[in-house]
């Protein structure tokens, strides 16, 4: 027998026919196979550490069983905090259903087909993940390949894409009430320009919950350029100066609220005594900020999860129509919230 087993060998040894082998190894759910085959196939296979070649079951099958993740790379998408627990998720469904997962981005603006990763351009992945930023012409090129896509977090809109995203908007509703069941009527937003469809989902949830308690909004939104440790650092001092009427702060994310515990202790503002603070992302270094951070934790493995699950439904032709599909928030009491003194 040769060194590298073939579908052959394998076939031959467990007593079945080449075809047979072929739709046990690929789990062919659209054929009809005993268990008692099956177990007999994969026994064989894993006695001669057979492992079928993925351009053969490309070519025979029409499919690659890769995956692409693709995001720009001035994004730091790997090292980012929060995205870094999504590609987890990814990573984790994508080796459960057999696939490989292949990583490529993109320079910091898209130029046409050219700039699309080499995996694409020659159709060597079944679907794509767009991880972050993502352009509508870059969809449209990646989809004239015939190859599915599903954007994460994805910003701007894009509309005819299946998306996943957080509950942003019940986040910043139920993080807002927080603070309003706790006696504060003088909340902060702190976040930064239009254009981010999950900041401005966030917004929102602040806006309704002042509306459904009756309280106002204004001059209390609070804009930073950036959305880091140093924009909410900056834009926090700045707030700190001219308010002395702001009780708490809703930060869009965990980051800026960090930033903000930060300028609050430089100014002599003692957190939650003076100000409450209230992050957004439960990201791991809110356990270690001082306060404890009180945040809006996303699941965020299962939006990974989900992700796959949902692009190989379209790989698989399961079912075409567009769906947004969220992953769920959940409110994390720490020590940097309290009553208003």
């Amino acid at each position: 027998m040769p060194s590298h087993p073939t579908i052959k060998d394998v076939a031959r040894k467990a007593g079945v026919s080449i075809t047979t082998v072929s739709f046990v190894m690929n789990n062919r759910a659209d054929m009809v196979i005993s268990e008692a085959v099956k177990k007999r196939v994969l026994k064989a296979a894993r006695e001669m550490d057979y492992h079928p070649s993925a351009l053969a079951a490309g070519l025979a099958g029409k499919r690659t069983r890769n995956l692409g993740m693709v995001f720009y790379q001035e994004d730091h998408i790997i090292s980012n905090q929060f995205y870094s627990f999504v590609i987890e998720g990814v990573v984790r469904e994508t080796m459960e259903r057999g696939f490989n997962l292949y990583f490529s981005y993109l320079q910091s603006a898209y130029g046409g087909y050219q700039s699309l990763p080499k995996i694409i351009r020659e159709k060597n992945v079944d679907g794509v993940l767009l991880i972050g930023r993502s352009e509508k012409r870059m969809v449209g090129d990646i989809r004239e390949r015939k190859i599915p896509v599903v954007a994460v977090d994805n910003f701007p809109v894009l509309k005819d894409v299946d998306t996943i995203q957080v509950d942003n908007r019940r986040g910043g509703l139920v993080a807002t009430e927080h603070l309003i069941l706790l006696g504060h009527k003088q909340i902060g937003l702190l976040t930064t320009g239009p254009g981010r469809p999950s900041i401005e989902g966030r917004e929102e949830g602040w806006k309704a919950a002042h509306s459904r308690h009756g309280l106002s909004t204004a001059n209390n939104l609070f804009r930073s350029e950036s959305l880091t440790f140093y924009g909410g650092y900056e834009t926090t001092k700045e707030i700190l100066r001219k308010s002395r009427k702001v009780t708490a702060l809703f930060c869009v994310n965990d980051e800026m609220a960090a930033g903000a515990l930060r300028a609050a202790r430089e100014m002599g503002r003692d957190v939650p005594k003076d100000l409450s603070v209230v992050g957004f992302d439960g990201i791991t270094m809110t356990h270690y900020t001082d306060p404890p951070l009180t945040t809006v934790s996303v699941a965020k493995e299962h939006m990974g999860k989900l992700a796959v699950f949902r692009l190989l439904e379209l790989v698989e032709k399961k079912d075409s129509a567009v769906q947004r599909l969220e992953a769920p928030v959940e409110l994390l009491v720490r020590n940097s919230t309290a009553k208003p003194s």
